[in-house]
């Protein structure tokens, strides 16, 4: 796998996080700034509390999408992957199903960021030593 590759894999992999903390920060500035609105306007309803309310539901869905899509590419990685024998895909299969965004970094760190060098006879460390 090429290192622009893994890059880009990278970026998705820490996507959902990132775009979980900005989905924090933005719900409790829209919160707080909302509450005095909606306290200021008792018999009509702000129109801004629906624009940022769609701009936290549009956060939720990008980093949802993210991480289904990157936990898909990955399942889908580890079971064509020929280095792989039935258990460990059984295994890296369960772990992306079930531990969600945390399985991803960890299969992106063990599985996709390691370079594993190709064996060859050309290569002075698969020799043996006389």
């Amino acid at each position: 796998m090429r290192s622009s590759t893994k890059i880009w894999l990278g970026i998705f992999t820490f996507l959902p996080f990132i775009l979980f903390i900005v989905f924090f920060i933005f719900f409790f500035i829209f919160f707080l700034e909302n509450i005095i609105e909606l306290e200021n306007h008792q018999n009509e309803f702000p129109i801004e509390f629906i624009q940022s309310l769609f701009g936290i539901i549009t956060l939720i869905i990008i980093a949802g999408l993210t991480s289904l899509g990157i936990k898909i590419y990955y399942i889908v990685h580890t079971i064509n992957n020929p280095e792989n024998e039935t258990n460990k895909k059984i295994m890296w299969t369960l772990i992306l199903v079930f531990a969600g965004i945390i399985g991803s970094v960890v299969y992106y760190f063990i599985e996709i960021l390691p370079l594993k060098p190709k064996l060859t006879e050309s290569n002075p460390l698969t020799k043996p030593i006389p």
